[in-house]
């Protein structure tokens, strides 16, 4: 599954425009964070631990703090394995770019 679909996945409980452009864009920083190395990856992925639990808090008030907690973990590791696989396909893509080739 794609960053995309990931992120659309956690927004899918979310119907006012505004939060979920809000919380997709500060996912999409914290990718452009991790590919660029500016912050290590615990730190990114307690900042995206805060909004996961925070949107996931929203859209699931029934949940207890547990299983929020685990939701959002599981949520934060998906997203980390989406960041990998972006930060490597953008690795490439510029290794053959340097070379002359056309992109990917």
């Amino acid at each position: 599954m794609s960053l995309q679909a990931k992120v659309l996945n956690l927004l899918s409980g979310i119907t006012d425009p505004m939060i979920r452009m809000d919380v997709s864009s500060t996912i999409y920083y914290l990718m452009d964070v991790y590919a660029s190395g500016s912050a290590s990856e615990e730190e990114v992925r307690r900042s995206l631990f805060e909004i996961c639990l925070d949107v996931i808090r929203f859209t699931r008030p029934d949940l207890v703090e547990e299983e929020a907690r685990e939701q959002a973990n599981k949520f934060v590791d998906e997203l980390i394995a989406a960041f990998r696989i972006e930060t490597l396909r953008r690795r490439v893509a510029t290794s053959f770019r340097s070379r002359g080739l056309p992109r990917v």
